[in-house]
């Protein structure tokens, strides 16, 4: 019997992987073996990393967690354990082309995969190969945080607030904004920031 994808997707601070890991705590609940996989590289020692959101439930038996050396897809096929119910990838938008037929191949075996990652970089381009993940996802959810200068809108896309101009910047070097504001701010007009 085939299995399911469901992609998590959204700007920068939005939830992404909080959803993840509530979802994976909820499959451990039921009983299910869970594998989690990760782009090592993405790590950013921060709160908001799935291996930190795991923490609590780390000693749960049938949790294990894979950082993934350079974001390659084929590790996720290669130790994906037959037992396994659920495949949880995050920070897909980092992983290799193959992340795609990968994916397929877990679901077609029966898995439940699980996939969080940013739709778009901060150019508004597709990031990676989520455009494709979304599209073989059987559901797809997309989780948003409050613009972080007007407050008024839900966010858009993760603004880089720094100069580098390669498309992977790993770090706190961006702010989620609206579209009315990541438009002003693209346009070299300053904007309010709104700090927690």
């Amino acid at each position: 019997m085939a299995g399911l994808v469901k992609v998590i997707t959204g700007e920068m601070f939005s939830g992404k992987s909080q959803e993840l890991a509530r979802l994976i705590g909820e499959s451990l609940g039921q009983g299910l073996e869970v594998q989690v996989f990760y782009p090592a590289h993405a790590a950013r020692g921060s709160h908001r990393d799935i291996d930190q959101r795991l923490s609590s439930i780390r000693g749960e038996g049938k949790l294990t967690l894979h950082p993934v050396p350079g974001g390659n897809a084929q590790y996720i096929a290669d130790w994906t354990r037959c037992t396994t119910d659920v495949i949880a990838i995050d920070e897909a938008q980092f992983f290799s082309d193959d992340i795609v037929p990968v994916v397929k191949s877990l679901r077609r075996e029966g898995k439940l995969v699980l996939i969080g990652g940013l739709d778009q970089d901060y150019l508004e381009h597709p990031f990676g190969r989520m455009g494709d993940l979304m599209c073989i996802a059987n559901d797809v959810v997309k989780v948003h945080t409050f613009c972080a200068s007007c407050r008024q809108d839900d966010a858009y896309i993760s603004h880089r607030v720094t100069r580098e101009q390669d498309q992977v910047v790993i770090g706190d070097n961006y702010i989620p904004l609206c579209e009315d504001c990541y438009l002003l701010a693209t346009n070299g007009q300053a904007i309010p920031l709104f700090v927690d």
